[in-house]
Order: C-alpha cells, then sequence, then structure tokens
C-alpha cells in the first residue's frame, strides 16, 4: 500500500464493529465516525478483511442493509488494504494479542500505519497498547476517544 507523505487529513483504520455499528445504528459515535469519512474530514484504511466480514455480518444478522456497505464505501476516500499485504505480519501480530481473530486487526496496523486506530473491543486496544511497533505507528482509541481527539484537532 503505497501513500503520500504529504497528508492532508488523518487516516483512520477502522475494525469491522465500528463499521458495521455505524451502517447500522445511525445516533452512535461509529456512525459519527463514518459521517467524517463521507464529509472528506478523514481518510479510511480500510482491510479487505474488515469488508469481506462486514458484507458477510451484514447479510446474517441485518438483512437488507447490505447494500448500505457499498453505498458508504463509493461516498468515501478510503484505501483498501489487500490481505496479501499484512498476512506476513500476522504471525508476529497473533504473538501479541489475546485473541488469534484479532491479530488481523493489528497487523493490517503495522502494514498500513494509519493515524488512528478505531476499535470497540477493549481487550484488543489494550493489547495493541502494549504493542511497542503499533504505539510507534498509530494512536489506538475507542470510538469515543477518536471523536474527542478529532474534534480537538478541528478547532
Amino acid at each position: 500500500m503505497k501513500r503520500s507523505m504529504a497528508r492532508r487529513k488523518p487516516t483512520v483504520l477502522i475494525d469491522t464493529n465500528i463499521l458495521i455499528s455505524g451502517l447500522v445504528f445511525l445516533k452512535g459515535n461509529e456512525h459519527k465516525i463514518l459521517k467524517l469519512a463521507e464529509d472528506k474530514a478523514i481518510a479510511l484504511i480500510l482491510p479487505e478483511f474488515v469488508l469481506d466480514e462486514a458484507r458477510v455480518v451484514l447479510a446474517r444478522r441485518f438483512p437488507g442493509h447490505e447494500a448500505l456497505l457499498g453505498a458508504f464505501v463509493s461516498r468515501t476516500e478510503h484505501e483498501v488494504l489487500p490481505s496479501e499485504e499484512m498476512v506476513q505480519s500476522v504471525p508476529f501480530a497473533e504473538s501479541r494479542v489475546r485473541d488469534a481473530k484479532d491479530a488481523p486487526v493489528l497487523a493490517s496496523v503495522l502494514v498500513a500505519k494509519p493515524d488512528f486506530t478505531v476499535t470497540g473491543d477493549v481487550a484488543l486496544r489494550e493489547d495493541m497498547r502494549s504493542c511497542r511497533e503499533a504505539t510507534r505507528v498509530t494512536s489506538i482509541c475507542s470510538s469515543r476517544q477518536f471523536l474527542k481527539k478529532a474534534l480537538k484537532k478541528q478547532r
């Protein structure tokens, strides 16, 4: 994944739960984050596996909402992080997280180096904050923490 060194807006990597919650629940912090992306205030980094997982979960748990994902992605500035680009980092990430299913998120962070990483998973945030390689490249936040930081920077 190639990105210009001169960034005008922050890059934000979100996990599947943030993406789904933001699409389905219109009053939450997660939706506010997606709205920032739609308004071009932030650029999203969307790992390919997050998009794939979101499609499956939306179809299974929120029938009729599947089209929201494609419509949202088409309206945002974003980069898709191909799974092949982060797969080599997964073994290292597995050694840094308690839950192996969280390793692809950490691996994506290590490869993409977003300005912010937003996840609702408390254990994953703790694991990433304990990983020096992650804290060197990104600010790890809950959706509420991210919004506070984003709004502070806009002032």
